[in-house]
């Protein structure tokens, strides 16, 4: 008996190694009367995935968990000191007294944090695109990296939309906080979110049909990022999580500038 799948397909490996089970259960209760997949070499005789699947499979599930990890944590490092390390230090009175509209003095704020943040992210994505070609030929003779030049602009976008989402969520929890120390303790509960919503690829079979999971936050860039590694993009759900992040960023400014014109939020103790 034969029974050929595709490894890089969550779904059809999960059928194939069910329906292998099964057999080989029932092979033992026949007196091995059957074989089931005989070959010299059964992954590669019978698995018709191809190098670029498997290699596509491994890094959706990889990459975009490390993209996130890498934004998030070049926000973490200068956020909480910006906003609310001001705040603690007694240096935010002087600011808001500048000749600064809050909208204008809120939208700074979360551009220069998103570019911080976003150098640090790409510094490191550089890195990991540099050093894979390394890594998978010391692995697998044959394998290559097969990705076109949409396939990094989209990839560059989506980390755009996304660092600049995340420093603003950042900067709102940043300014309820009243020193450096209270607003990490805020953020914390923040980052398991943006660790679960990495973790994703690595639970499911294959990225969403639907557009409205693409306006869930950090949920949609992490599946863009899947698809792109996966040889599975679609135009339409990079379009959409696009829009939904500068949406949510414009949102997070608006409130950020509430914030700032609030002298109990501002001046808490």
């Amino acid at each position: 008996m034969e029974i050929y799948y595709n490894s890089a397909n969550n779904a059809a490996s999960r059928v194939y190694h069910m329906l292998e089970s099964s057999l080989s259960a029932y092979e033992n209760q026949l007196s091995n009367r059957f074989d089931i997949n005989r070959a010299d070499n059964v992954e590669s005789h019978f698995d018709m995935a191809s190098q670029d699947d498997v290699l596509g499979s491994i890094l959706s599930k990889l990459i975009p968990m490390l993209i996130l990890m890498m934004l998030f944590s070049g926000v973490m490092a200068i956020a909480p000191s910006a906003i609310a390390g001001e705040k603690e230090r007694g240096t935010i009175a002087t600011l808001l007294v500048t000749p600064l509209r809050r909208n204008e003095l809120a939208l700074g704020k979360v551009v220069s944090l998103s570019g911080i943040a976003l150098m640090s992210g790409i510094s490191s994505f550089i890195g990991i695109a540099l050093s894979l070609p390394k890594m998978i030929q010391a692995d697998s003779e044959g394998m290559t990296l097969n990705y076109t030049f949409n396939d990094y602009l989209v990839i560059l976008l989506i980390i755009l939309a996304t660092v600049l989402i995340m420093a603003s969520a950042v900067s709102l929890l940043s300014a309820l906080a009243k020193d450096v120390k209270n607003a990490g303790t805020m953020i914390t509960p923040f980052m398991l979110v943006v660790v679960l919503c990495g973790l994703m690829p690595m639970f499911q079979s294959s990225t969403p049909e639907n557009l409205t999971a693409y306006l869930i936050p950090f949920y949609n860039a992490v599946q863009v990022m899947t698809a792109v590694f996966a040889h599975e993009m679609k135009w339409m759900p990079v379009i959409v999580t696009l829009a939904a992040n500068v949406v949510y960023t414009g949102v997070a400014v608006w409130g950020l500038t509430r914030m700032f014109n609030s002298e109990k939020v501002m001046f808490s103790k």
